[in-house]
């Protein structure tokens, strides 16, 4: 399944920039997430995100921005899998 989403905020420029679209396809079994992968996510605390997928160790996965003020795992800590739902096409 496709979707298309809108950039709010510059956590992933120069590669995303704010207002920018981004189309990303559900995460399912055909499409594992691997190291490098733009994912979509859901923190309860911030809603959703879309993160750099940086390591993966014991099925959690360590994501963060390409801004050093970036909210991600350096603040939240890893997330799981179950917390992923979409991956990034382009």
């Amino acid at each position: 399944m496709l979707k298309l989403f809108k950039v709010s905020g510059n956590s992933l420029f120069p590669f995303y920039k704010d207002g920018q679209r981004i189309l990303c396809l559900k995460v399912f079994k055909f499409n594992p997430v691997k190291k490098d992968d733009t994912v979509v996510f859901s923190k309860d605390s911030y809603g959703l995100m879309v993160k750099k997928v940086i390591s993966i160790n014991n099925g959690q996965y360590f994501v963060q921005g390409t801004d050093p003020l970036s909210i991600d795992s350096r603040n939240f800590g890893t997330i799981s899998l179950n917390e992923i739902h979409y991956k990034v096409l382009f």
